[in-house]
């Protein structure tokens, strides 16, 4: 079974801004194995967890729980 969306996206965006799960974490307000659970798709976040994770990303709620390729590409 493969990782859920949130899961990729989690890890894409945090990877892209070169944060560790623990410096994302930190910047959360949570712990680093939450952090760890949800990107290898072991917990599903609530909705205060994926705000603070969207917040801490600088992205949106959406940006995390949509498809990579379903997103308009920039030009």
């Amino acid at each position: 079974m493969g990782l859920s969306i949130l899961a990729k996206n989690l890890k894409h965006f945090r990877e892209a801004k070169g944060l560790s799960q623990n410096q994302l974490a930190k910047n959360a307000g949570m712990a680093q194995s939450a952090v760890h659970f949800i990107e290898n798709g072991k917990r599903d976040p609530g909705t205060r967890t994926l705000q603070k994770l969207a917040k801490a990303l600088g992205v949106s709620e959406q940006e995390l729980l949509s498809e990579l390729e379903d997103r308009p590409q920039a030009v």
